[in-house]
């Protein structure tokens, strides 16, 4: 029985090492984050940095896979769930985002950034209300995110312009939101930074 669960393990490993090996992943700097972190959280970080890689070059099945494969050996990786909603937001697949999303908003709850693209995935799949919420909770988080003023803009003015809508594009060009900045001047509004 010992002795075939050591195979067994044995066996495992090598498919790992070879894994590896076949994704050209260098193993030095693996064996010295395995001193650090231990194998698991050593090789979902290298899983994590291949997958990163692949969304670089835009090629996001296949970060995806990467990002799920370090999740498996991690399951509190956040940074992991993050990024494969990143990738699969860039696919298309908005509920498997979302989940993702949701997935990191569970183990780090006052993070602006991660509600804000949860937001942009919601103003995709058609729940705007849902979309606001996540907005405003970002901006709740971290009053200088001009992407979050940007596309709650963006959701309050989607049946016209309004002044509600207007105020929060503007308070996102003044925050240095260049998408912001080209919505006014294509929609024709002139403004300017001010000092209030």
């Amino acid at each position: 029985m010992k002795r075939e669960r050591f195979l067994h393990r044995a066996v495992r490993c090598k498919n790992r090492v070879l894994f590896y090996l076949h994704n050209r992943l260098s193993l030095l700097p693996l064996m010295n984050m395995v001193a650090q972190r231990g194998i698991r959280r050593a090789l979902a970080k290298m899983l994590y940095r291949k997958g990163l890689d692949k969304c670089s070059t835009a090629e996001y099945t296949d970060a995806i896979q990467l990002f799920s494969a370090a999740i498996t050996l991690d399951a509190a990786y956040a940074h992991a769930y993050f990024s494969r909603g990143v990738a699969k937001t860039r696919q298309g697949d908005l509920i498997g985002a979302q989940d993702d999303y949701d997935r990191v908003i569970d183990f780090y709850p006052d993070v602006s950034l991660v509600y804000s693209n949860r937001g942009l995935v919601k103003t995709r799949s058609g729940d705007p209300r849902g979309a606001l919420e996540d907005f405003q909770k970002a901006i709740e988080l971290d009053p200088v995110n001009p992407a979050a003023y940007f596309h709650r803009g963006l959701v309050k003015g989607s049946g016209g312009t309004d002044v509600r809508a207007l105020v929060n594009i503007v308070q996102a060009a003044r925050l240095g939101n260049a998408d912001a900045m080209i919505w006014l001047e294509d929609h024709g509004f002139d403004w300017s930074f001010d000092c209030n």
